[in-house]
């Protein structure tokens, strides 16, 4: 890394053997750049001996913001290995690496150190390999340095006045207006920013240069959102021998769903899915994806849906191993008690519940693409009052009781109204029926040139069942079957 101090070159060694006291070192002769604005209280920079070391990424300019972060989270947890204090900038992260240096004999050590495994992932993400790094004592100090290419590292606050001047103004991300400017005004360098009126370039740019410009010398508060990675959970077991019998995997995997159950109450976490893997010899291993509904904790849900799933599995081979692997997870909420007064909604609720892991386990066994719900939909045309909702597409956590109409629907429509005959005065569905109610007139779409004009009635055939027919109002007036009742 190149070293910026032009009186003096300190390598990591000098450094600790001189016994330069960081904190004697901390304040900078430079001077702040004033604000009109000046802040109510005065903050003092956390950590004063601190040194962060920022690696970015330029390729991931060209993602959209949701891939940026997805991939950064995804090369943070890899900086784990060397600091366990990390902030996510933007295209960049940035760790604490001073108490690490002494472990890893040095940056450049600690730089090899991460290089190959960060290569790595950037080649399996489909990226370009390459980014550039460099270290101060600020996260803005180093994400500007970062940003330039120069691999630069400054050990002491003094010298990042020195180091940051001979960085170009594009550093700093500023927008194409600003940018050009600048430029016209014959601004290239930070060192040419700093010549300028503070005041006079807050009026004409706002406060974002100044702001960054204090935070790279350590001259304003730097707040920092640290890196938390997202749990995850895996278990497996080796077999003793090999298995064929679903019954003695269910042992197995029982005490497995026991073990994830533990750590997500742990840890106050719930699940909607998870992946079961069994290895064979010499075959490719069967994955088992079990999804629920509602997010939970328990095991008993957990373990019902997987016999269910395992059940009905033809295993290629025997079984040597089992994993069970969970890494997407969501926050546990736990029902509220309800006072006795509120008998029915703890009916409704507890009903719901019921109707929602009948779903899970008919999914279980059926597919997904062979369970569907039926919801009501605000239109008077019976054809189009209700549609068949797939099992991915139910989103809401709670399925809502529909307040049943006063005027009775029969749940089976004919996809395909059937015409009904008139004989002697009578009418004929292979057999006679009897109207026994109605009529109810539905008119709608009269703005569509397929206008609905019918009148209903509820009608009895001979065996009892109930049909729902209908009168056209226009043209023949034929008679129609429509529904079933029962």
């Amino acid at each position: 890394m190149e070293n910026p101090d032009i009186r003096r070159q300190y390598s990591l060694a000098s450094y600790f053997d001189e016994g330069i006291n960081p904190t004697n070192t901390f304040l900078s002769k430079g001077k702040n750049l004033d604000s009109i604005e000046k802040p109510a209280e005065v903050y003092s920079p956390a950590n004063p001996d601190s040194l962060w070391y920022a690696l970015y990424f330029p390729q991931l300019a060209e993602l959209d913001e949701a891939q940026q972060e997805s991939y950064l989270n995804q090369l943070a947890i890899l900086v784990e290995r060397v600091s366990s204090n990390i902030t996510i900038q933007s295209q960049a992260i940035v760790c604490e690496i001073r108490s690490a240096l002494r472990y890893f004999g040095g940056v450049d050590k600690l730089h090899e150190t991460l290089k190959e495994p960060i290569q790595a992932k950037l080649i399996k993400l489909a990226l370009p390999e390459y980014f550039s790094y460099a270290a101060c004592p600020t996260v803005t100090g180093s994400l500007l340095l970062a940003r330039s290419g120069k691999k630069t590292l400054v050990y002491r606050k003094e010298n990042l006045r020195s180091a940051l001047s001979k960085l170009p103004i594009d550093v700093l991300n500023l927008s194409k207006d600003h940018f050009q400017k600048l430029s016209n005004m014959g601004i290239r360098y930070l060192s040419d920013v700093w010549l300028l009126p503070s005041n006079g370039l807050q009026k004409r740019f706002g406060k974002d240069i100044l702001t960054t410009l204090n935070k790279a010398l350590s001259l304003e508060s730097e707040p920092i959102c640290n890196f938390i990675a997202s749990p995850n959970f895996s278990t497996s077991y080796v077999l003793p021998y090999e298995i064929e019998e679903i019954s003695l995997l269910l042992l197995v995997t029982n005490k497995m769903l026991i073990k994830s159950c533990a750590f997500l109450r742990t840890h106050d976490l719930s699940i909607d899915k998870f992946q079961i893997s069994l290895r064979h010899h010499k075959k490719d291993k069967t994955i088992i994806n079990v999804g629920t509904q509602l997010p939970t904790r328990s095991d008993k849900i957990l373990s019902k849906l997987l016999e269910i799933h395992l059940r009905s599995l033809n295993l290629v081979a025997p079984v040597t191993a089992i994993k069970l692997e969970m890494d997407e997870f969501q926050p546990f909420y736990s029902s509220s008690e309800i006072l006795p007064l509120e008998n029915i909604v703890r009916e409704i609720q507890s009903n719901n519940r019921d109707l929602i892991e009948l779903m899970e386990q008919l999914v279980a066994r059926l597919g997904r693409d062979l369970v569907h719900r039926i919801q009501m939909t605000s239109g008077h045309c019976p054809e189009y009052a209700t549609k068949q909702l797939a099992y991915n597409e139910i989103k809401n956590s709670k399925i809502k009781q529909e307040e049943i109409p006063a005027i009775p629907r029969p749940f089976l429509l004919l996809k395909n109204p059937k015409q009904l005959t008139i004989k002697n005065g009578r009418l004929y569905n292979k057999k006679p029926i009897a109207i026994i109610s109605g009529p109810e007139r539905i008119e709608t779409y009269w703005w569509r040139m397929d206008n609905v004009l019918r009148d209903y009635y509820i009608a009895l055939e001979h065996n009892g069942s109930r049909l729902w027919i209908y009168r056209e109002r226009e043209e023949e007036k034929k008679w129609y079957l429509h529904g079933y009742f029962a």
